[in-house]
């Protein structure tokens, strides 16, 4: 029997299936809001059942105790050291100095780029220069379909293998692996949700029709405006317009930090947020720092990182002086990341009408008319006899 996906909740959209069949008898099929789910064509399915036995949520159980004999997790604030880099990311710079060792030991990396639709796919590579393109966070879903076997075939050659990914879509390669190598290193990071591509491409096209001109760069959690705890978005456009704007500003931010309407229904219902990981080394916002351990805060960024197992261990330590960190509690990385353990709320707003007007009017329509929580009754009220007895 082929996987059957009945709830969208049991469906992480991380492609292993697909890149798993031997007769490619699995598509996706995407929904209003813009997820892609597995479908079966059952006139080329064979019945093997390598879909059900590579599925991340069907194997949680087993993925996440892959590191439950390590005493850990090893908790650190850290960041590279080198300040450009640290600028240039979204976060203290960690990944950067994991690609960069993994490069200098002649192997690959792997991660999300953007396309030149403002979409996301993940790539491996072995060249410097797409380094750049990895680094930073895409505030959406990535398409990963055909990584998995880049990276199997990667592995067959020895070479060290560096990739990073959602929770999911680890555990997703994890299973389709099927065995652990000695040649590989899976970097994962603290996810509070993955978004629609579909509602960041209108957001997008509102941007360009505010702007009248084409997008050319996107730079989430930009540094350049009052550092990073001020979680700037950056867009710049083909006429020299620049659009900045901070996370209670933006209003595709506002639909995954406020109301949650751009998350996947899975993330609702994460089974990958919690401890032990399923990576050798997970990354973070050290958010908090400035209570846990003020004199580590930084407007250039700190990172969270936790330590998983000995592979990520001895590959940590193998990085030197490019980074420095220093060892913190686990409570203290918990307060200010708490998707570590627990799952986003539910949406805050009527979804089915939230992507209707998506459709029909457009993403500015959409976030006037159904975008906002209602606001409680009675703080209203109060509100509004106060205005009438200044009156």
């Amino acid at each position: 029997m082929p996987i059957n996906i009945t709830r969208k909740e049991d469906c992480v959209g991380c492609g292993a299936c697909v890149d798993c069949c031997p007769t490619q008898a699995i598509y996706w099929q995407t929904d209003i809001e813009g997820f892609d789910y597995a479908r079966v064509d059952h006139d080329k399915c064979i019945d093997c059942g390598l879909c059900l036995k590579t599925c991340p949520l069907l194997n949680s159980d087993s993925l996440n105790a892959v590191n439950k004999d390590y005493d850990g997790p090893d908790v650190l604030a850290a960041y590279n050291t080198d300040p450009d880099v640290r600028m240039a990311s979204t976060s203290g710079g960690i990944f950067s100095a994991l690609a960069e060792k993994a490069l200098d030991e002649g192997g690959f990396i792997g991660g999300a780029v953007w396309t030149d639709d403002f979409g996301a796919r993940h790539i491996l590579s072995d060249r410097r220069d797409d380094l750049p393109r990895i680094r930073g966070s895409k505030y959406f879903q990535s398409d990963a379909t055909g990584f998995y076997k880049s990276v199997r075939e990667a592995l067959k050659t020895g070479r060290l293998v560096l990739v990073c990914g959602t929770p999911c879509q680890m555990a997703g390669l994890r299973s389709f692996l099927r065995r652990d190598y000695d040649n590989l290193v899976i970097v994962d990071f603290i996810c509070g949700n993955i978004n629609s591509p579909k509602l960041f491409r209108k957001y997008v096209e509102s941007l360009e029709r505010r702007y009248g001109a084409r997008m050319l760069s996107y730079h989430p959690k930009n540094k350049e405006y009052g550092g990073w705890h001020k979680f700037a978005f950056k867009a710049t456009f083909a006429n020299g317009a620049v659009y900045v704007r901070n996370r209670t500003d933006d209003a595709f931010t506002r639909c995954f930090i406020g109301t949650h309407v751009g998350s996947r229904p899975c993330c609702f219902e994460c089974r990958f947020k919690q401890l032990p990981r399923v990576a050798d080394i997970t990354i973070a916002d050290f958010w908090g720092i400035e209570r846990v351990d003020p004199a580590w805060d930084s407007p250039m960024g700190t990172s969270l990182v936790l330590i998983n197992n000995e592979r990520g261990r001895r590959f940590y330590d193998s990085l030197g002086d490019t980074v420095r960190s220093k060892s913190e509690p686990l409570e203290g990385a918990v307060e200010g990341n708490p998707h570590l353990l627990h799952n986003s709320a539910p949406s805050a707003i009527d979804r089915d009408e939230f992507y209707r007007l998506l459709d029909t009017e457009g993403f500015d329509a959409a976030m006037r008319k159904a975008g906002n929580p209602p606001r409680p009754l009675l703080p209203r009220i109060i509100n509004r006899l106060k205005r009438i007895v200044k009156h």
